[in-house]
């Protein structure tokens, strides 16, 4: 009935994802102890504040997407005020304003309360409808009431912060993960254009921005002392504009304009670090600098005063890379910017430890990190969350930022890189993302015996194998020359880590295949129904049957095609394990994909690799990016070969067109497997 019953606002548990220190799309539910579960706001599990947060994001929505796609932006309104209904109904409070209704966290940013999100929804709703209930559900005061020195008090969200209209209140916070309290007044403002609005708005970026009188004269100076460059290089605000009397200003009116001309007084104003940097809290500084920035940016949009722009430049020059360290606090932005962010996937550890491996598999490109401490120092490493963690609310005030920024310091140079980011295989080159090793043990005119270890190292993105093929290829010439065939062989299994891992339940499977006259054969083995990430181990022996009554054994393993060119473990002198070495004289095929190896030149297949646009090897985004421009007949694009048009045909309907790009991305974003590609339509 258009009312909300549920609303899933967590997937997943803090320490629980955070003690899984690997690839997050290798933690799925077959990892019992790395569980993640879904957290859902109902009447019986109240979530206030996330339902609120979500609802003033859905208003936004409508208004992004009113024009261009309303029946979307049309059902995002709905369910902002669906949402922001089932927020105002299920909130509880106690004496004293605490909330009780707030969601679950783990301790993970916890939520103060809920009265700024309430309000945060309620602001952008008002936008959306131009309904003033929702205006006034935030600065309602109750007028039939009147207290000391005739205050009358709050009832709207604002009583959490101001009790009554004799008080106002100083936002020394910016809008951030736990208040969005400055987000609240940067759009009241100019809404209700009253003091009180536009006092609190403005006195938190003067706070941000400014110094006092005596700190400011001295600033130049001692940044020279230290070796250092101030942040900002235009005069600091040293005082703060007075709007009136507490008492007063609630229901004073004022416009923009009328700000300029109003009196200054002395105040407070926020630490700077020696270079100017502004400095609130440590753990995480650049992301509530950032924010401050953006908050700057919609002061100077709302009002046409840009005091406090030229702050926020030099804030974010500082940001990025205009620092006593050299060094940006963004991803990516340059050789000498932090390149470890504390974020796993980017990480990339196959051993669950923040150490390994040293550099980072992946850029994490643009991601702001933490920042500096009030010294100016930083240390870049993927363990120390201080000052190198990442999170969407760092991010989402640098991006505002720079919107901003660029809109009103921009300038016509300042023009996006093409091809950005740049694909990692640019970056490192041949990217191989599946390995083989062997190794050779006891051996003798009886019996060859292998080791083979197969490696899922895939981290485009990072996933599970679920069918695995590796093939050893051998001869029994030998044997036919004696008149036995491959019926006298024997393939002795020594070692299964699948069915070891598993207890039994899963087992490689193998088959021999003599596939010519001559004796050539293939010993395939299969992995299948157990999905696995790492290294994988199967030792395996091929035996010939006794020869004749004399006992004669003629197993002969100097013309086996996967046998040349590995060594003992005896000649090494090692164990069989530790004479493990990359081979790619046996071949591995992974979801029907030829991955590794080399086969022998009578036992290749068919040469065509559907998807395969470009004839390198390997289906990846780059060919659908040239299967596009040829289907549009692009006359700049690359040349597809005839191999390149026999490999294009992915759905078997004789055509290159529209179904065979998307078969491929389909493919690319693991929705089919390699297999159906190349299969009929």
């Amino acid at each position: 009935n258009g009312e909300v019953v549920a609303y899933c606002y967590q997937v997943g548990e803090g320490n629980i994802d955070h003690n899984y220190w690997i690839a997050p799309e290798l933690q799925n539910e077959n990892l019992l102890d790395f569980a993640r579960p879904a957290y859902f706001a109902t009447t019986e599990t109240p979530a206030s504040d996330m339902c609120a947060g979500t609802a003033a994001s859905l208003a936004i929505n409508y208004l992004n997407f009113k024009d261009t796609e309303p029946e979307y932006a049309a059902e995002s309104l709905q369910k902002a005020i669906a949402l922001y209904d089932f927020a105002v109904k299920t909130h509880t409070e106690t004496e004293g304003l605490k909330v009780t209704s707030l969601g679950y966290d783990g301790g993970f940013y916890t939520s103060s309360y809920d009265y700024d999100e309430l309000a945060w929804a309620a602001v952008w709703l008002y936008e959306c409808t131009g309904e003033w209930d929702y205006i006034d559900d935030i600065i309602h005061v109750d007028e039939t009431i009147t207290g000391d020195m005739g205050a009358h008090p709050y009832t709207g969200y604002l009583k959490r912060i101001i009790s009554d209209t004799g008080n106002c209140w100083q936002n020394i916070w910016v809008h951030c993960w736990d208040t969005v309290w400055g987000g609240v007044f940067a759009k009241l403002a100019p809404i209700t254009n009253i003091s009180r609005d536009w006092y609190i708005f403005r006195w938190n970026l003067e706070y941000w921005s400014g110094m006092n009188e005596q700190d400011a004269a001295a600033a130049p100076a001692k940044a020279e002392q230290n070796n250092v460059t101030m942040a900002a290089s235009v005069p600091a605000v040293t005082s703060h504009k007075n709007f009136g009397l507490d008492d007063q200003i609630w229901n004073t009116k004022i416009t923009a304009e009328e700000i300029a001309d109003l009196p200054t007084e002395d105040g407070a104003f926020l630490a700077k670090t020696p270079a100017g940097f502004s400095m609130l809290n440590e753990y995480g500084s650049a992301r509530y600098d950032a924010a401050a920035q953006l908050c700057a940016c919609v002061y100077a949009k709302e009002t046409g005063d840009n005091t406090f722009v030229d702050w926020a430049e030099g804030q974010m020059e500082y940001i990025m890379g205009k620092n006593p360290m050299n060094r940006p606090y963004i991803v990516g932005y340059s050789p000498t910017a932090a390149s470890h962010p504390h974020h796993r996937a980017a990480h990339g550890s196959k051993t669950l430890n923040m150490d390994d491996p040293q550099t980072q598999t992946h850029v994490l490109w643009g991601a702001l990190v933490g920042g500096p401490d009030a010294s100016d120092w930083h240390r870049d490493i993927t363990k120390d969350y201080i000052y190198n963690e990442v999170a969407v609310d760092y991010n989402a005030a640098f991006v505002g930022a720079c919107a901003g920024l660029y809109n009103f310091c921009g300038t016509e140079d300042m023009k996006p890189q093409e091809n950005f980011p740049p694909s990692e295989a640019s970056m490192k080159g041949d990217i191989v993302e599946y390995k083989l090793k062997a190794s050779i043990g006891q051996e003798d005119n009886m019996a060859t015996q292998v080791l083979v270890e197969i490696d899922n190292s895939s981290f485009l993105p990072p996933h599970y194998l679920k069918e695995t093929k590796v093939r050893y290829y051998f001869s029994i010439a030998e044997l036919l020359k004696n008149g036995q065939t491959l019926d006298d062989l024997t393939v002795r299994v020594d070692y299964d880590a699948m069915k070891s891992n598993t207890n039994g339940e899963h087992e490689v499977t193998y088959e021999v295949v003599q596939y010519n006259d001559k004796g050539d054969c293939y010993l395939e083995m299969t992995w299948t129904g157990y999905e696995f990430y790492g290294t994988m181990q199967f030792q395996f022996a091929l035996m010939a049957q006794v020869q004749n009554e004399e006992y004669t054994f003629i197993w002969d393993p100097t013309n086996d095609y996967s046998r040349s060119g590995l060594s003992t473990c005896d000649e090494l002198g090692v164990t069989l394990a530790e004479a493990l070495t990359e081979y790619d004289l046996i071949t591995m095929y992974v979801d029907g994909e030829h991955v590794w190896g080399k086969a022998p030149a009578d036992a290749q297949e068919d040469e065509t690799l559907y998807g395969d646009v470009d004839c390198n090897g390997a289906v990846e985004i780059a060919d659908v990016v040239l299967l596009s421009r040829y289907v549009a007949q692009d006359k700049d694009a690359k040349a597809v070969t005839a191999q390149g048009l026999l490999n294009a045909d992915c759905v078997k309907d004789g055509n290159v067109d529209m179904e065979d790009i998307t078969a491929i991305a389909r493919y690319l974003a693991h929705l089919i497997e390699a297999s159906q590609l190349g299969k009929a339509s």
